[in-house]
């Protein structure tokens, strides 16, 4: 199904910083597209004077309302008549140890990529991470391998941005192969895998860092002594039981970052590149 070049904004009017607005709003102007605004609430009156300062700036705005509680299910209503290019939100800050919070929930039911809002800072001149796992066979992981890397390259020549790999590796007791049962040799694997999928992408990189451990705990310590800007993850996007005992990997980074967290779910990237490029 093909994404409409527009933004999508869920605005909590509870948040009074207003993190994803500005963010929608200077994406909008880069990328020259609509801006859709979703206002969380009954009265609609500011998002009405919102919807007027983002016209008299030149952009093509609109509005909805809905309440919070249905806020899932209004996007995905909305998808099927929208099919917006990007949702931006702001990042939920708490941690949800026994149940899945509304940013778990979006990733896993919307197809669309999202953004979930961090930080005010400026992505110009920063760094752009893009996590990915360069080890694995699958045909799904190295499908979803190229569509961040390429969605973080666009992200970083339009901010002028350096771009940087994240990729966490195995311990050495959990590889499968004997022979590679060394930390030293598996992350040499990986950062020649990862070259060589960056090669094959037409991709440069400012470099690969490489670390042991679980993606969740390597990729945000990555990110957050490179005071990136913004992190470009997959998800597969799991749902129903194995989501609710499992997760997502995707899910578990959120809480440890510090930089806005753009999230590409699984087979959606061939979709999304050619609107933003266009």
């Amino acid at each position: 199904m093909p994404f409409d070049k527009q933004i999508l904004v869920v605005i909590d009017p509870k948040d009074s910083d207003e993190l994803a607005l500005h963010r929608g709003q200077l994406i909008a102007k880069r990328l020259g597209c609509a801006i859709n605004l979703l206002w969380l609430g009954r009265d609609d009156e500011p998002v009405i004077r919102l919807v007027k300062q983002l016209q008299a700036e030149g952009l093509s705005a609109s509005y909805q309302c809905c309440m919070k509680k249905a806020l899932l299910e209004t996007l995905q209503a909305l998808w099927q008549t929208q099919h917006f290019g990007l949702l931006i939100k702001t990042c939920d800050p708490r941690t949800h140890n026994f149940t899945t919070s509304a940013d778990a929930h979006l990733l896993r039911e919307l197809p669309c990529p999202v953004l979930l809002v961090k930080h005010d800072s400026s992505w110009q001149s920063g760094v752009v991470v893009g996590a990915a796992d360069p080890l694995s066979e699958s045909v799904e992981q190295r499908s979803l391998n190229r569509g961040v890397m390429g969605l973080a390259k666009e992200v970083a020549l339009l901010t002028n941005a350096e771009l940087r790999v994240a990729v966490a590796t195995p311990s050495a007791m959990m590889a499968a192969n004997p022979a590679l049962q060394s930390e030293a040799m598996i992350q040499a694997r990986a950062k020649e895998a990862m070259q060589q999928q960056l090669a094959d992408l037409s991709i440069e990189v400012g470099d690969i860092d490489v670390g042991e451990g679980p993606p969740e705990y390597w990729v945000p310590q990555v990110a957050n002594q490179l005071n990136a800007s913004v992190v470009v993850i997959g998800t597969r996007a799991r749902g129903g039981i194995k989501g609710a005992l499992i997760g997502n990997t995707a899910e578990r980074i959120l809480h440890r970052l510090n930089a806005d967290v753009l999230v590409l779910r699984t087979g959606v990237s061939d979709q999304i590149l050619p609107v933003i490029k266009s």
